[in-house]
């Protein structure tokens, strides 16, 4: 899961010019915006089937792929 999301990422937001570590801030680099976290909000509810209440959505769940896949495995231990 971690791979894929990486691979997202890298290649949407960054395309494939660089790697992205597991603890680099997205939006504080500005590798992803408002519009970036509904398009990675889509490929995550598309990619794994799990899909997020707007409501639900805090920036700071997202600021890094570590944070990304807490907040997924959260999710789905509901």
């Amino acid at each position: 899961m971690k791979e894929k999301i990486r691979n997202y990422i890298v290649e949407n937001f960054l395309f494939g010019e660089r790697k992205l570590e597991d603890d680099e801030p997205l939006f504080e680099s500005g590798i992803i915006d408002s519009l970036g976290l509904i398009k990675l909000l889509a490929f995550i509810d598309e990619t794994f089937n799990i899909s997020m209440n707007m409501s639900e959505i805090n920036i700071e769940d997202f600021n890094t792929l570590n944070d990304i896949l807490k907040t997924i495995q959260s999710k789905i231990d509901q």
